[in-house]
């Protein structure tokens, strides 16, 4: 049974009559606003951790996996001036280390991870009808360790940004993970505790659209 989100970062889109795009659905057009649609893509990210009770060196993971991202209906025809706005409905990475063993990623079921599709302000004053727009998706992730026996939670949202996007979905495109100096994990078992962990950097990349059967192996792992 899948738990309803009691608290959302942002709007939320309903998925009612939206439909599943995968790998040939769908043709990413640049610069054209897309009708809504539900986005399976692969994700490939390197993130760097800092454990205390593990000597507190950075530890890097490389992850890879999938996203489900659902899209609004553009706001406007009209490249330069529309906003779209985005919910992460799910996802499934994983990664492994030495330190932490194999670490699976996946969203926290009770937070609604929302973002928007849009020009920035120094984009809206270009001459060009075609101006680079940013993707920003704020998150919140729950991190499967094992080894450490525990399931650790960002009570603050990770914020993943991209820049330069001329298409919609951005597939393909690196981004970022905004984070100040350190983001605190938590145990899920103790969630008033003091942080287990600490996310201090991450880096990613969207994928292109996969085939319907991979996206239905992964959802199943």
């Amino acid at each position: 049974m899948t738990t309803m989100p009691q608290f959302a970062y942002g709007p939320k889109i309903d998925l009612d009559g939206v439909p599943d795009l995968y790998e040939g659905d769908h043709e990413v057009v640049p610069y054209t606003p897309p009708q809504t649609g539900i986005d399976n893509l692969g994700i490939r990210s390197v993130d760097e951790f800092r454990v205390p009770a593990l000597g507190d060196r950075p530890i890097v993971v490389e992850f890879r996996g999938w996203v489900r991202v659902v899209r609004s209906q553009p706001t406007t025809p009209d490249w330069k001036t529309t906003e779209v706005y985005t919910n992460l409905v799910q996802m499934c990475m994983k990664g492994e280390c030495d330190e932490l063993g194999e670490i699976t990623v996946r969203l926290q079921r009770e937070i609604l991870s929302t973002g928007c599709i849009n020009t920035p302000y120094d984009g809206e004053d270009l001459d060009s009808d075609t101006p680079d727009k940013a993707c920003r998706m704020a998150v919140a992730c729950e991190f499967d360790v094992p080894k450490l026996g525990k399931k650790l939670f960002n009570k603050e949202p990770v914020e993943l940004t991209i820049d330069e996007v001329r298409s919609i979905p951005p597939a393909g495109n690196p981004g970022r993970g905004q984070i100040y100096r350190r983001l605190p994990l938590y145990d899920r078992a103790h969630p008033d505790g003091r942080p287990v962990a600490y996310l201090t950097s991450l880096n990613f990349s969207m994928g292109v659209y996969l085939p319907q059967r991979q996206v239905e192996e992964l959802a199943a792992a």
